[in-house]
């Protein structure tokens, strides 16, 4: 740390690097695969400097959760309100460029590892960041008549996210622009696979 900083800017400095690194580390390798230890080494601070800011991995886990669900539901927000397949391919750009492709393994770990208080934290997390969009997105097509009449927006936005996380896990490299990436897949859940 630079001299001159007094000590609270340096804790959150400190604090930021270990979310940083955290959030690298989980997404990499999933919760269970990485260790307080490597976080720790990996900012260069020992274990109880980490344990000063975060009481233990799941709490550190949540706090980076937190954090790296902001900047994910700020930039769906900012989605333009194009049409609505414009607005959707752009909403699952985002996920897709912004999330991992495990997310799988992710749901696994929260479920198997994480303490009942915490798995409800997440869950309410997932539905503001993730689920709400695209509820909102699917609200706005029931109202203008364009949404089966026996689907719910809730239904549709589910079954969009299914399709999404299913189609990352496919990826054997993420590609490199995302552009266009989504477009028949934006046709598919909108559309279906019925000739009209």
């Amino acid at each position: 740390m630079k001299k001159g900083r007094s000590r609270k800017e340096q804790l959150t400095l400190k604090r930021e690097l270990i979310l940083t690194t955290a959030q690298r580390l989980f997404m990499e390798k999933g919760y269970r695969a990485v260790t307080t230890r490597e976080i720790a080494k990996e900012c260069n601070i020992t274990q109880p400097a980490l344990y000063y800011h975060f009481a233990d991995k799941e709490t550190l886990y949540i706090a980076m959760l937190e954090r790296f669900v902001a900047i994910i539901q700020a930039q769906l927000e900012s989605v333009p309100k194009d049409t609505v397949a414009q607005r959707l391919e752009a909403m699952l750009e985002v996920l897709s460029k912004e999330h991992p492709t495990s997310i799988m393994m992710m749901v696994h770990d929260i479920l198997v590892e994480f303490k009942e208080d915490n798995r409800r934290h997440i869950y309410y997390l997932w539905k503001q960041t993730y689920l709400n969009p695209f509820v909102n997105l699917f609200e706005d097509m029931k109202e203008d008549g364009t949404l089966r009449e026996n689907i719910s927006p809730e239904e549709a936005a589910r079954f969009c996210l299914l399709t999404m996380g299913q189609t990352m896990s496919t990826w054997e490299n993420k590609p490199q622009s995302l552009a266009g990436q989504y477009t028949l897949l934006v046709d598919l859940i909108l559309h279906g696979t019925k000739a009209p």
